[in-house]
């Protein structure tokens, strides 16, 4: 077994006996197998965040629903509906699809870290080239789902009647959240919802 970095093209037992490259075009083979398997790596972590997503927003409509903002209470004069059900059917699909995400995305990395164990340099190369172009390519989305999350966050804790902010830091007379502040030297605005403090209260309907 080797102990560093080499570079041959052949390749004997990888990952399982009989396994074996004893050509140029098998290592190929095996550089892009691996290089697929990096890339499905950040496909998956992609998909994972994107099913987090969804739970977050199943709960904040709930939320919504059972707590209303006094906006909306005032616009339709009426009480507010039931909140919405999350049934076992519900719960049971995103805990099989969090778990099969989960163990598809821990396997797979496992096969990875064994994969450059080998210390072959074409296999390295190719694990960091197929990881750099998944990263390439889901990276943007990563961004965009967390911001997402950070406004879901926000507007369903942060604005619901049980829980509206009080005399924010910056806020104005009649608004209910700060001004955005903007970053020196970028053209784009940006809200740290982790930063924002207020005294919200913790009962939707305080005792009498």
């Amino acid at each position: 077994m080797h102990m560093s970095f080499w570079w041959d093209y052949k390749l004997s037992d990888y990952l399982f006996r009989g396994l074996s490259s004893h050509s140029i075009g098998g290592l190929v083979g095996m550089c892009l197998c691996v290089a697929s398997m990096s890339f499905a790596f950040e496909f998956l972590r992609y998909l994972q965040a994107k099913q987090r997503q969804k739970e977050l927003i199943l709960r904040s409509e709930q939320l919504k629903t059972i707590c209303p903002t006094e906006t909306s209470t005032l616009l339709d004069g009426a009480p507010a509906p039931p909140g919405v059900a999350i049934t076992p059917m519900h719960r049971t699909f995103l805990f099989v699809s969090e778990i099969g995400l989960w163990f598809f995305l821990q396997n797979l990395g496992y096969i990875l870290m064994l994969s450059v164990m080998l210390y072959n340099g074409w296999l390295f190369v190719s694990a960091v080239v197929g990881g750099g172009l998944g990263y390439f390519v889901f990276g943007q989305m990563f961004m965009k789902i967390n911001l997402q999350n950070c406004q879901i966050i926000r507007d369903t804790w942060c604005m619901q009647k049980c829980g509206e902010p009080e005399n924010l830091p910056g806020s104005k007379d009649g608004e209910s959240t700060p001004a955005l502040e903007a970053v020196p030297g970028t053209s784009t605005t940006v809200l740290n919802c982790h930063e924002v403090t207020a005294s919200v209260h913790t009962e939707c309907h305080p005792p009498n």
